[in-house]
């Protein structure tokens, strides 16, 4: 018996989905259309925004139930052997062995783990939750209004909102 999952709320989605500038944390080349959890819950991961990551669809289903680690490296090592068929000396890196493989490997899961940190520390800055809780619908997407709706409607207030560093938007509505 599986557990039930999280309804996210609107400012949760576009708060995530609008992280590493609206790209897919993965690939960087396709929009984020989805919400990735770093440690699948499959595998204990909690269902909370701190364990959330915006993704495309192709990303985040390849990924599946796969550590980032786990899925990273096969991708990466698949990328590298492509061209060769399978001789170490023929792959994506030319005349590297096995271990030249695996240690640049190695070296691009670090590169894209500080890259994660980095956007999960930006979804997670209070300022910028701030911003969204109380700058955006605090409620559920219904059947007509899915998230990229509210994403298209919000889209230049967040822009603005970035730019601006995040103004936490209570302190606009005191003035007006």
């Amino acid at each position: 018996m599986g557990t039930k999952r999280r309804r996210w709320t609107i400012w949760e989605q576009l708060c995530v989905l609008t992280a590493n500038d609206g790209c897919c944390m993965y690939c960087s080349t396709r929009a984020s259309e989805t919400m990735d959890h770093v440690i699948p819950l499959a595998r204990g991961g909690a269902d909370r925004i701190d364990n959330l990551l915006p993704a495309c669809h192709r990303c985040n289903h390849s990924k599946n139930d796969k550590s980032f680690v786990e899925w990273w490296t096969h991708k990466w090592l698949k990328g590298a052997w492509a061209g060769g068929r399978g001789t170490p000396l023929r792959g994506g890196l030319q005349d590297a062995g096995l271990r030249e493989l695996y240690l640049e490997a190695h070296q691009q899961v670090l590169l894209m783990l500080e890259n994660i940190e980095t956007v999960l520390d930006e979804i997670a800055d209070e300022r910028r939750s701030t911003w969204f809780i109380y700058g955006t619908g605090i409620g559920y997407p219904d059947s007509v209004m899915t998230i990229d709706l509210w994403r298209g409607w919000y889209g230049s207030r967040i822009e603005q909102a970035k730019a601006e560093g995040w103004p936490d938007p209570r302190a606009e509505r005191q003035h007006t």
